[in-house]
């Protein structure tokens, strides 16, 4: 009884149908109403007292017997005959069963829309139905899902062509950078290295010793031990360091080592037997500092140093040659007899020899300055002479390695002609560098260029897509004006023939009154007719008989007075005729002005709609075109993408065969011909490539009937 006391008035009645489907509905009313007949805070919701119709039994209070048809109407049940009286009663709408979603709704604070369906009362579905519109709706929901399907297709689409471009983008730019990497530790390597080497080279002790292992030499000719690097001098290789390009330097591969040791080194022995003590020198720059830091000073006092030792050497060896010299003269004079004429020629001759030795010894000392002023080691000129034809010969045998069969030089003599060739030989190879340089600085602009282009190429799809996109939208706004323009035509073309109706309907009753009209005229000719007859008779009637002529002349006066009261009506008749007629031919001018406007109208909607069918016939077209060209632009793209993966391959292999063979110059200056000639191919098949802009315009029909197979379409839609 609780249920039913929250129920409504319009719910505890009986409904009027049949006792099983009544019973039936009631009960499963009241189960679904008890369990929520409280909210879980104790309150009752609050009713809204709107009557209006009851749209039939709730799907969800229908029996297992239920058959599921016409779920709309809900009418249908095989438990149950229902009443052949169908009435409709006002009982407001069953809320009870949603207070838990909306409690729910409230806690989880979403709002939940429902769609158009759930909103639609009943009633106004079956209207819907009734005048044939759901039909309308599911085939324009069905078209709106099935659109929307194409756009998300598509999307994806384009979205999986953008990742996969920046993929392609990203592993390009991975394996450059590795590239660069790896090509920087191993600079990085080769400075380390070569510090290494300086630093321990410079730190050398005093009493240390190295010397040629040659057995060991010539079973690793290629050991790191045996490098020539110090051909000449510490000086000169910091000058070829120095003049060297980076790039050319890092990548030009360093030969092994075969020659001799050279002789101008100053921590190499001259031969396998003899060994040089090496002072120890501080080193004037540092493994993390690319600078020399000398202090003046410090090489003031060393060089201050170093002449005092000098001098004190000279000094020395020559109170030892003095003293010698005393002793040898004096062991030869004692010797020999005492005679004074002999003492006198002894020592004039002594003082020729000691002069002539002065000055020879002067000429060798000054001999000993320049040549020592050369750079090369040796304590005498022997050595000093020694050292420069071995280091002449390092380098003659140098220049056989690195261009073995190219110098017809033997290994001794001929130094002059040595060093011009060697100087030569460093001319072609720096001249080779720069070559080198210029073609990879060239490979690089070819690169940037390419990724320009296919930057350009990728702004130029999007830029594409946008386009399509604009397109597509103005496609939707002129296929929903064509619709509507559709929907006016079929209302104009039902005004037109309630028009027709109505004209059909006028001129009906024109010819109606026209009938009646005409049978009036006739009918009062008739009566005239009949007067006049009576009139005769009754003045024969009179001059037959004399006696009764009061009576006739009363009669015919009334007779008279009939006839003008008809002449009167006709008079009448034929005006109301007249003015039915005017307002007749009103009625059809009105009609005829009335028809030439229509026609006027529709004349413009059908020229309208040939023009909306038109525009839809050229933007399809140019939707055509722009899919073509979007193709296009794609195919064009992954052609560029492949160009330029065989065009960086091309350049690594080119460029690692140019950097191990330097010396074709030939080759060289034929890859870079070859490398410009296929630039300019490429540029040219690019703007071969790009679309002219005139799309051929190709005849089109929309199939609606508004034009025909040739093409002229300019009456196929007016209504007649």
């Amino acid at each position: 009884m609780d249920g039913m006391d929250n129920l409504p008035i319009a719910l505890r009645r009986t409904p009027r149908r049949s006792l099983g489907g009544a019973t039936a509905t009631i009960s499963a009313r009241q189960k679904d109403a008890a369990p929520h007949a409280a909210t879980p805070n104790g309150k009752v919701r609050s009713k809204k007292r709107v009557r209006f119709s009851d749209p039939g039994p709730e799907t969800g209070h229908h029996d297992a017997s239920s058959t599921g048809l016409t779920p709309m109407v809900r009418r249908s049940a095989l438990g149950a005959t229902p009443s052949p009286k169908r009435r409709r009663k006002s009982v407001p709408l069953n809320r009870i069963g949603n207070v838990g979603e909306d409690e729910r709704v409230k806690c989880d604070n979403v709002i939940h829309l429902p769609s158009l369906r759930q909103v639609l009362d009943d009633r106004v579905k079956r209207r819907i139905r009734r005048n044939g519109l759901s039909e309308e709706m599911n085939a324009i929901d069905a078209e709106k899902r099935r659109r929307n399907a194409e756009h998300r297709v598509e999307l994806q689409r384009l979205r999986d062509a953008l990742a996969e471009k920046d993929a392609e983008i990203e592993r390009l730019q991975e394996v450059t950078t590795t590239q660069d990497t790896a090509r920087i530790v191993e600079l990085e390597q080769e400075v380390v290295s070569l510090k290494n080497a300086l630093s321990e080279k410079s730190n050398a002790e005093e009493d240390g010793t190295q010397g040629y292992e040659w057995t060991m030499a010539a079973r690793d000719p290629f050991s790191d031990s045996y490098m020539d690097d110090d051909a000449f001098g510490d000086t000169t290789m910091a000058d070829l360091a120095c003049s060297t390009p980076s790039r050319a330097r890092a990548s030009f591969p360093t030969p092994p080592c075969t020659s001799p040791p050279p002789c101008t080194s100053p921590t190499m022995p001259t031969t396998p037997c003899s060994f040089r003590r090496g002072a120890l020198v501080t080193p004037p720059s540092h493994v993390s500092i690319q600078a020399s830091l000398p202090d003046p000073e410090k090489e003031a006092l060393e060089e201050e140093l170093g002449s005092l030792r000098l001098e004190l050497n000279k000094l020395t060896a020559a109170l030892e040659s003095h003293e010698a010299l005393k002793a040898r003269l004096t062991s030869k004079l004692s010797a020999a007899s005492s005679n004074p004429e002999n003492e006198e020629d002894v020592e004039s001759h002594l003082d020729t020899v000691l002069q002539s030795l002065s000055d020879r010894t002067a000429a060798l000392l000054e001999l000993n300055s320049s040549l020592s002023s050369l750079g090369f080691p040796g304590k005498d000129a022997s050595e000093i002479i020694a050292s420069l034809a071995a280091a002449f010969r390092a380098a003659r045998l140098e220049l056989e390695y690195l261009t073995p069969g190219e110098v017809t030089l033997p290994l001794s003599s001929r130094g002059a002609e040595v060093l011009d060739l060697v100087l030569a030989s460093l001319r072609d190879l720096a001249r080779k560098s720069r070559d080198d340089d210029e073609s990879i600085d060239e490979y690089h602009a070819l690169e940037l260029s390419l990724r320009q282009q296919l930057g350009a190429r990728v702004e130029a799809m999007d830029r594409l897509n946008r386009e399509l996109e604009r397109s597509g939208a103005k496609l939707r706004e002129r296929d929903d004006r064509i619709a509507d323009l559709e929907v006016g035509l079929d209302r104009l073309k039902g005004a037109v023939r309630g028009y027709g109706r109505d004209i059909s309907e006028l001129e009906s009753l024109v010819q109606r009154l026209e009938a009646e009209g005409q049978a009036t005229e006739a009918r009062l000719q008739d009566e005239v007719a009949a007067a006049r007859a009576g009139r005769g008779a009754a003045e024969a009637e009179l001059e037959r008989r004399t006696a009764g002529a009061a009576d006739l002349e009363a009669k015919l006066a009334a007779a008279l007075s009939q006839v003008g009261s008809l002449q009167e009506l006709a008079a009448t008749l034929r005006a109301d005729n007249t003015a039915l007629n005017r307002s007749h031919g009103r009625a059809l001018a009105l009609r005829d002005a009335r028809v030439a406007e229509l026609r006027a109208e529709i004349d413009g909607i059908n020229a309208g709609l040939r023009a909306a069918h038109e525009t839809i016939r050229r933007l399809r077209v140019e939707n055509a075109g722009l899919a073509g060209r979007l193709e296009d632009e794609r195919a064009r793209a992954g052609e560029a993408i492949d160009a330029v993966k065989a065009e960086l391959e091309r350049v690594v292999h080119e460029r690692s065969g140019l950097l191990a063979a330097p010396a074709r110059k030939s080759g060289g200056d034929c890859i870079a011909s070859r490398t410009r000639r296929r630039s300019s191919r490429a540029r040219e098949g690019a703007k071969a490539d790009l679309p002219s802009g005139k799309a051929t315009r190709r005849r089109y029909d929309s199939g609606l009937g508004f034009l025909d197979e040739d093409g002229d379409g300019a009456d196929a839609g007016e209504v007649v």
